[in-house]
């Protein structure tokens, strides 16, 4: 649920304000401020200058379309920053329009900064005063808006299927796969991946990233090589909830509950995506409100111990760069598996997407065919898990609609080496297939098997036992699961790992005869993976789109001008007055009043070297926000726009050097005032 602010905590946010900022904003709406002077009473005098209906009209009538969907942002927002908000908008403007327009609306009365009790967090919050008026006008069409596909997409469409998972795993398996240091497939492994999957090179690698990052695979002594416990962990989840493991492990690893969050922000975000389909844009706003919707928000409770667990829950959320950069791998994931599936082209040349669906048939068993030369083809049809133990002992050779292996002693060795037994091979192959298997796949299945077993060499912890202790091993649960094999009577190979540490094992078997190893590390068990929740598609309160009429404002423009103009005030108050009147300040006739007007410069010119030295002079004390202009020594004839905090401004000789702290990053940098093209202070 979002949090609507209420009248008393806008007047907590304006009393709040240093007297530089509060004592400007009083001058600007309500005149002169004579002393002695109430905080409280001007503050009821601004709330009084919002309420008169003439007023507000004139506040509501002066937005424009960058206002609209800043403020339906934040009101579908839970907890807006304004650093969530550059991200939210990052592909429509830049970072220092949006802090420009973010400022511009606050010193407008529009919104207010309510600063979080518990951290140094300050959240953006839509005037109660006016949110009444205005809400007709807020609508999810604003941001999220609907693409209208002109040009049909007819290429097939892909889905990772549980087909496609079991032919990589049955390469990983059988020919093995080797990383370089950045996580990516090394160009040998990648030339044979390229033969089986063709045209899925990039599906691959983000694949071996998940895998990585789920681990699921993990870098051996010369080949990456398969968890397979944590493999059949994964392979009993539902495939909805394999792929959105899958996307949101791409990008990164998480912790368990890292996890589940990302991935249920997935499968959250795309069921609120419609038939039509939307861009990627749109697609990376819904997945921040639905991020944002997912939180509980300010909390209502009372109790200081409530807010400050509310406070420290928010601290662990992403935010900022880093949540849109894990969004937009998790969104370029999602394609490449085929869970967002293009559908055409909107009239901008854009891809437009919608939800892609499984092609898996539930219940179709019968799907393997194998001829003479143990070729085996395998239709879709099987879930994930009863296509593991397939893939231990079958070695993939093409992968399309029909998937195609072979068998051979290399592959079936490798099923023996995982522990499966000639007969549950064959079992295996019987289950599925449509047809009797060739004699002479018997015969080789058990002559490769013969060969196997003829010379065994074994590497690990054995245990001996004799007596009565034979039937204590082989009938005591917690000792028989850890006998990975019988070597003979009373011998056993344990699946404890060479480095790993006996002692749990021998504290666990009862037998306190046995002497203990000391200074090992214990494996432990596997970790189940997190359930997910059916994806629960966002509900928007059901209210019809009230247009919005842009045409009032040009009217309200030109009166305040021609009556500007009309009082014949100096230069510089006139260009003051001129300035604040295009940047919607001024909202009624009487504000036009000269004895309202203090002589302020906001902006100054790379020439006026004076001027930006008393405006970065005058930012560094009110604590405010300059975007500042550069040329790009890059680009020849290019100028890069930077939002920032004067920290201080140092004087050497005939040069002064600005020190700013550049957002969002906060790295604090050094400019030369005198290379600096055009300063713009952000009040508020």
């Amino acid at each position: 649920m979002i949090y609507r602010p209420t009248v008393s905590e806008w007047q907590e946010s304006i009393l709040s304000l240093d007297d530089s900022q509060f004592f400007d904003l009083m001058r600007l709406y309500i005149g002169e401020v004579k002393t002695p002077y109430n905080k409280q009473r001007l503050t009821e005098q601004l709330a009084s200058f919002i309420h008169n209906q003439d007023n507000q009209n004139h506040i509501i009538n002066l937005l424009d379309s960058f206002d609209i969907s800043i403020l339906s942002a934040i009101y579908y927002t839970n907890n807006p920053t304004k650093e969530t908000l550059t991200d939210f908008f990052a592909g429509d403007y830049k970072l220092s329009e949006v802090y420009a327009q973010l400022s511009n609306l606050v010193s407008r009365l529009i919104l207010f900064i309510q600063k979080d009790k518990y951290s140094d967090k300050e959240y953006y919050r839509i005037n109660p005063l006016i949110g009444d008026k205005l809400n007709p006008y807020l609508n999810i069409s604003n941001i999220l808006f609907s693409s209208p596909v002109v040009t049909q997409n007819y290429n097939d469409v892909f889905y990772l299927s549980p087909n496609f998972i079991a032919a990589f795993i049955s390469f990983l398996t059988v020919y093995g796969c080797s990383c370089k240091n950045d996580g990516t497939i090394k160009k040998t492994d990648f030339s044979k991946l390229e033969q089986i999957f063709p045209g899925k090179e990039k599906c691959l690698q983000l694949l071996m990233n998940s895998f990585v990052n789920l681990s699921i695979v993990k870098e051996g002594e010369r080949k990456m090589e398969i968890d397979f416990e944590r493999l059949r962990l994964f392979c009993e989840l539902s495939e909805e909830t394999q792929i959105a493991f899958l996307c949101a492990a791409a990008g990164s690893r998480f912790s368990r509950d890292g996890l589940k969050k990302q991935a249920q922000l997935l499968l959250d975000c795309i069921s609120s995506i419609p038939e039509t389909g939307y861009t990627i844009p749109t697609i990376t706003k819904l997945a921040f409100i639905t991020a944002s919707n997912s939180l509980s928000g300010v909390t209502n409770s009372n109790s200081r111990f409530s807010q400050i667990l509310e406070a420290a829950k928010k601290e662990v959320d992403f935010v900022g760069q880093q949540a849109g950069n894990l969004i937009e791998v998790m969104l370029e994931a999602a394609i490449e598996f085929g869970l967002l599936q293009e559908i055409g082209k909107d009239e901008n040349g854009m891809s437009v997407y919608k939800v892609g669906k499984s092609q898996t048939q539930s219940g179709m068993e019968k799907v393997l065919n194998i001829d003479s030369a143990y070729t085996v083809t395998i239709l879709p049809g099987l879930p994930l898990a009863k296509l593991l133990p397939l893939t231990t002992f079958l070695q993939i050779r093409s992968f399309s609609i029909v998937s195609e292996y072979s068998i051979t002693k290399q592959s079936v060795c490798a099923g023996f080496d995982k522990g499966y037994k000639p007969e549950e091979i064959i079992s295996y192959l019987k289950d599925f297939s449509s047809y009797e298997l060739p004699q002479n796949l018997l015969m080789s299945i058990s002559e490769w098997y013969a060969s196997y077993v003829s010379a065994m060499i074994y590497y690990g912890y054995i245990l001996r036992v004799s007596g009565n202790n034979i039937q204590i091993a082989e009938n005591n649960p917690r000792i028989k699961k850890h006998i990975k094999e019988k070597l003979a009577e009373g011998i056993y190979l344990l699946d404890v790992p060479p480095t790993g540490d006996i002692k749990d094992f021998i504290n666990e078997s009862g037998f306190d005869f046995m002497g203990k190893v000391k200074n090992t590390i214990g494996q432990g068990e596997k970790i189940p993976f997190p359930i997910l929740k059916k994806g629960n598609p966002l509900v928007f309160e059901s209210k019809e789109k009230t247009p919005f009429n842009f045409q009032p404002a040009a009217e309200i423009l030109k009166e305040l001008k021609s009556e500007l103009a009309n009082m014949k005030l100096e230069k510089v108050a006139n260009e003051n007055l001129l300035n604040r009147i295009n940047q919607r300040m001024i909202i009624s006739k009487e504000q036009l009043n000269k004895a309202f007007v203090r002589s302020e410069i906001l902006e100054a010119n790379g020439t006026d070297y004076g001027g930006k030295i008393h405006l970065i002079d005058s930012a560094i004390e009110a604590g405010d926000l300059m975007e500042i202009t550069l040329p790009d020594s890059k680009n020849a004839g290019k100028y890069i726009i930077l939002i920032g905090k004067p920290i201080s401004l140092v004087k050497q000789n005939m040069e002064a050097i600005a020190r700013i702290s550049i957002v969002p990053e906060n790295n604090i940098e050094g400019f030369l005032v005198s290379k600096i093209t055009h300063l713009r202070r952000l009040r508020f």
